[in-house]
């Protein structure tokens, strides 16, 4: 009979009791925090609780899972080596319980494993995989066992192609309408969780502390998920772009964004401009699995939407979509005149639209030039979540929704990027046609000089500071060229 002494810190016996007691956990933060160690303790001390119970351990790479975990076990539990199998990389144990070791390094190493039924499925390091994978994976995290429940069992660090779809369900809890929210639970990994570590080598945390760059000193050494490396829009943040609605006022241009959709989501969005050029982004609406004319319909229960000034929209819109016996089977911007909603075709050029929120996001002075209404969650996730294209640093990283899911994907973004390439129009300052003299003539001019003498505070804070101050000016609509004015400070 083989006895196995199976030690957990007080961290990792807290990672082991939400196994038991939750179908998908997640034990992620800070390097060093014990997570892979524990997750492979753990795994084999379920493999002889529940006998003839099945268990995975996934990984990118074989090289990764030989280092990280088969060697350790081996080496740690010498007495399991007459139970290991190296060919099939499966530890099968006396009580009939199996422990294989498998690895997936793209979405299509998945179909080797459709079909199977692991009882427990850990992925290690579940950072460097995507939602897609994830999901596609889980198929195969059931039990027909009586008496044993799947269990979904992740490790991972902040950072990574999977550092917003872990963050959205663990850390802020948004969930899809297919999603429970009581099947997902947290544990936040931090190196102080593993005294073993520290103990033999107490250098470990300044070697953390001492990394230059400030976003993965925060997630290696506090496993932060507010910010990671490879993050395109770091500009962007929630206390000061995501703001609550007000009453856009009348006299503000009002424009519109479309990126379609059916399988992905199609992604709507309203704009409106102030006197200073600041755009707003005041509503959206971001579905899959509706027609064209349904999604257009719908657009049509705002009345507002017939007021916008434009509509921006990708180029797909006026692609051909093949013939019917008639003659050509209308484009999707046919099919909105039908709606009475006109698109015009919108500016695409990936790299200059990047460059371009960039550049709205940018607070120059007190204040940045876009703001979201805090009503439109999806399109404010979009962008913090967007990533470099490894092979095109300039440009964002396209990422495709996963089942129509608009929580996932680039459309919000796509709707976005096209919206603030459009070069909306300033607005007008509103002119007083009341009669001089009046209360009402008054309480107007006494907002418009509030309105001034703010204006020039702002401007005059900003030159204090030694910060350029850019005023744009947009040319007509019919013009490629956008005309910017740099008035620097006199030093």
């Amino acid at each position: 009979m083989t006895e196995l002494k199976i030690f957990l810190q007080p961290k990792q016996k807290l990672f082991l009791r939400s196994i038991e007691e939750n179908p998908v956990t997640f034990y992620g933060g800070a390097k060093g925090g014990g997570k892979s160690k524990g997750l492979r303790l753990i795994m084999i001390y379920r493999r002889f609780k529940y006998a003839g119970s099945t268990g995975a351990i996934f990984r990118k790479t074989y090289p990764e899972l030989e280092g990280n975990h088969i060697r350790p076990l081996l080496e740690e539990f010498p007495e399991l080596r007459e139970y290991w199998h190296e060919s099939k990389k499966l530890l099968t144990l006396p009580n009939g319980s199996t422990l294989q070791f498998c690895h997936c390094n793209n979405e299509a190493d998945i179909g080797l494993y459709q079909g199977r039924e692991f009882h427990d499925l850990a992925i290690d390091e579940a950072g460097q995989w995507t939602e897609a994978m994830f999901r596609k994976l889980l198929g195969s995290n059931r039990s027909s066992k009586p008496g044993i429940k799947a269990r979904a069992i992740l490790t991972g660090n902040p950072g990574g192609p999977g550092h917003q779809w872990l963050k959205r369900l663990f850390v802020e809890k948004r969930f899809n309408e297919r999603e429970r929210r009581e099947d997902y639970a947290f544990i936040q990994a931090l190196v102080d969780d593993n005294p073993a570590l520290i103990d033999n080598d107490p250098d470990y945390v300044a070697r953390l502390e001492s990394e230059p760059n400030q976003a993965l000193r925060k997630a290696y050494r506090y496993g932060s998920w507010d910010i990671f490396a490879g993050q395109f829009f770091s500009e962007i943040s929630r206390e000061v772009h995501f703001i609550a609605p007000f009453n856009i006022p009348h006299h503000w241009n009002r424009f519109g964004s479309y990126d379609y959709g059916f399988n992905h989501p199609a992604a709507f969005g309203w704009f409106a401009v102030d006197e200073d050029g600041t755009v707003y982004q005041y509503r959206e609406l971001v579905q899959a699995g509706l027609r064209v004319d349904e999604f257009a319909a719908k657009l049509r229960t705002y009345p507002d939407t017939l007021e916008l000034g434009y509509i921006t929209a990708g180029w797909d819109c006026w692609a051909k979509k093949g013939t019917l016996q008639s003659g050509s089977s209308p484009t999707i911007a046919e099919e909105f005149l039908k709606h009475e909603i006109i698109l015009s075709r919108a500016k695409i050029d990936r790299v200059q639209g990047a460059a371009q929120i960039r550049s709205y996001l940018a607070v120059r002075g007190t204040r940045p030039r876009f703001y979201m209404f805090n009503n439109c969650p999806i399109s404010f996730d979009a962008l913090t979540r967007m990533e470099h294209d490894e092979n095109k640093v300039e440009d964002v990283l396209k990422v495709d929704a996963v089942e129509g899911d608009p929580t996932t994907g680039d459309d919000a973004y796509d709707m976005v990027r096209y919206a603030l390439m459009s070069r909306p129009l300033v607005s007008e300052v509103p002119k007083f046609k009341g009669k001089p003299g009046t209360d009402e003539w008054i309480q107007f001019q006494s907002t418009e000089l509030e309105k001034s003498i703010d204006k020039q505070i702002e401007r005059q804070v900003a030159e204090e500071k030694g910060e350029d101050i850019f005023n744009v000016s947009f040319m007509d609509e019919q013009s490629d060229i956008v005309s910017y004015y740099l008035n620097k400070r006199s030093h």
